[in-house]
This record gives structure tokens, sequence and C-alpha cells, in this order.
């Protein structure tokens, strides 16, 4: 009954849409950011919620324009001489995305392998400056968050030393970043996860004097580990996860390489032994006027006291992207060997487009399909997908 409500409601949305999309007064709805620089999406996103260039370069000055240190003031509407423009009523500091998505068909062999996307989410987030140079972001507020951080920018003069601390995803900044991707990080990610997990931890960053180079130190208490059994626990363990970012910038292209590893003798737990774990990820991604390709390839070894486990992952996508409509594609393959074992490999390949409704709104068809040694998982769902 719920999945039949839902699709009704999919459906009812899509003719809303586009009823809306043909009128020829044209959408002037835009979320919080857009709103308070009078600018469009577009001047920040490719496809939103994937950022350009111009975008990364605002992220990482704390939501200030890029090379600014204004406090947020610079190029914004402000209702009245003495408010501030994120406390002010007429541009809270409140934004939603709403998805509802459900699956037409499915020839999934093993419902385990591939979670079937029937949801209706609505995460709100909230983030903006809190002064000059003083940054703050809050996402999924309503429920455990992803991320929650602080941010003091431009120590030592602009660009030169950005630090952020609180719950932080370390591979915000690489050039195939680890969030806005519409069809998932990718296997990339998930290979080198200690370059590009959530966790509590302190991050120093910069593009000293507004260079092609970007370079990021980060301490982060990763919390969980795996011991002699696999099941040995280190929540609240104080392990510390090291790591080092460098990229670099080249006109409409960005590589970058991440490192992160820790070394632990876990003694805080009965039956735990010395476990070491490195990640290495190296991305790139060239950014054109109508057409992106990005590629990120992770590596991890993990060492569990002489028990050696090696994943390797790749991600490769591309993006076509108008303003009325864009087409994504997305092929990932992962890897692991655990010991002498033969490696257990599997693959997966996404498509999706989008026809943008309005310039915050847009309706989407997807196809996903995964194959591994041990089943075939593949569905077609349709969704809408709002931001406000």
């Amino acid at each position: 009954m719920i999945k039949k409500t839902v699709g009704l409601f999919i459906i009812a949305a899509f003719v809303g849409l586009s009823v809306l999309a043909l009128t020829p007064t044209p959408s002037y709805a835009l979320p919080n950011f857009a709103k308070k620089h009078e600018a469009s999406c577009t001047l920040c996103h490719t496809v939103w919620p994937a950022l350009n260039r111009f975008g990364e370069q605002y992220f990482m000055n704390g939501f200030q324009m890029p090379d600014t240190e204004d406090g947020g003031d610079v190029g914004k509407i402000k209702p009245d001489g003495h408010v501030s423009l994120d406390t002010g009523s007429a541009n809270p500091p409140l934004s939603v995305r709403m998805v509802i998505e459900t699956t037409l068909s499915t020839t999934a062999a093993n419902d385990v392998e591939l979670i079937q996307p029937n949801k209706a989410e609505t995460p709100f987030f909230a983030a903006g400056t809190l002064g000059k140079n003083l940054s703050y972001f809050i996402d999924n507020i309503q429920g455990p968050q992803e991320q929650m951080w602080v941010g003091i920018h431009n120590v030592g003069g602009a660009g030169t030393a950005n630090i952020r601390y609180g719950v932080i995803n370390m591979a915000d900044f690489d050039a195939r970043p680890n969030h806005r991707h519409d069809l998932g990080n990718g296997y990339s990610h998930t290979a080198a996860s200690d370059a590009s997990t959530d966790a509590v931890g302190l991050q120093v960053y910069g593009r000293p004097g507004g260079g092609a180079l970007t370079y990021q130190v980060s301490l982060d208490n990763r919390g969980i580990g795996t011991g002699a059994a696999g099941n040995v626990d280190r929540q609240g363990s104080n392990t510390i996860n090291h790591g080092l970012l460098l990229r670099g910038d080249f006109g409409p292209t960005a590589v970058s390489f991440h490192y992160a590893g820790y070394s632990d003798k876990a003694s805080f737990a009965s039956g735990a032994v010395e476990t070491k774990t490195t990640s290495n990820l190296i991305s790139a991604r060239h950014v054109a006027s109508d057409f992106e390709a990005s590629l990120g390839y992770g590596i991890m070894s993990l060492d569990v006291g002489g028990a050696k486990t090696d994943t390797t992952g790749m991600t490769l996508e591309g993006i076509y992207f108008t303003e009325g409509y864009d087409v994504q594609l997305q092929f990932g393959t992962l890897s692991t060997k655990v010991g002498s074992a033969a490696a257990t490999d599997s693959s997966q390949i996404s498509l999706k487009a989008d026809y943008h409704a309005t310039t915050n709104s847009k309706m989407f068809v997807k196809y996903v399909g995964d194959s591994s040694s041990t089943a075939k998982d593949g569905f077609i769902s349709i969704g809408t997908d709002w931001a406000f």
C-alpha cells in the first residue's frame, strides 16, 4: 500500500512539475545561497548538488566569495544595514532537499546485493557565516549528522590556512570529492575509506595566494576497527587517523592525491591485536561548459595482526548537462583480496537522466546494475528532487 501511494505521488509530482515547466513565467525559486547573492544556482554548480570550481572555492573560503574576507556580506541582498544576512528573516540559513524515488522494475537475483531505492527523504541543513572568516555547517538536522563543523578561515592571509573542527568529510576537497554525486560516491571512495569517511576530526587546509595548489593536513578519530576475530569494537578508542591531500587546479582540470592511515595496538579491547591501515586515493576531474568527466582510483591495505586484506576501487563518471536536462553515467569496479585467497570482484554501472522542471527542481529516471561473483542485480526507478 505504501509503495503504491509513493508511486502515485511521484506520478502526480511529474505531472505538476511538467505543467509548471511549460508555463512561460520563469521560476525564481532559488535555494539559500543563490538568493543571498542574487545569482543562479549555476554560479556554483554544474548539475546540483555537484560544485563547479567557483563553488568549490566559495565552500573552501567558508561560504565567502572566493579570495575575499567579507564575513558573508559582499554581493548579498541586505534587507537592512544593521541585519546580518545569515540570521535575517529574509534569508534564513536553513535549506532543505527533498528526494522521492520509487522502483519501476527490478531484476535482482539477490536483494541483499543492491538496495532498492523506494524512499522519501527530506534532509534539512544549515550553513553560512557567523562573521568575518567564521563559518559553520550542519547537515541532516533532523537525524544522525553526516557532517557538523565550525571553520576559521584565511589565517595568516587570504587562502593561507583554514581550520575546520567537528564531524568532517576528509575528502571534501579531492578533485573528485566524496559527496555531491547523484549516482553515489563510487567504489574508489569505498576502497580508500580512511581518506573519505566522515569522522570527528581537525583539518587544516589552504590555497596560498589563491593559486593552483591546495593542501590539506588532517587528524581524526576513526573510532572503529577490526581485531583477530573480525569483531573488535574501537568506538571511543582514540584511534587517530592522519591524512595528507595535495591538489592542483590547471584551468578546467583538477588532479589530487590523498593519503590516510593509522596504526594502533588496540590494547583497550580484550583480544584485540595491532591494526594498521593505509589508504591512497587519486582523483581527476575536467569541467567544460556542458560536460564534466571525473576519475577516482582508491587503494587500501589492512593488516590485522599479520592478516592482510587489500582493496582497490575505481570510479569513472561523465555528465552532459544543459539548462533543461542532464545525463549522467557512472561505472565502477571493486576488488577485495583477503590473504592468499582469490580476489572477490564486483562492478556497477549507473545511468540517470534529469529533466530540470525549474531552476531548483528536477525529475529523473535512473538505472543501476550491479554484478559480483555471487549475484547480478538491477533496477529502474523514477523520482523527483527539489532544493529550497
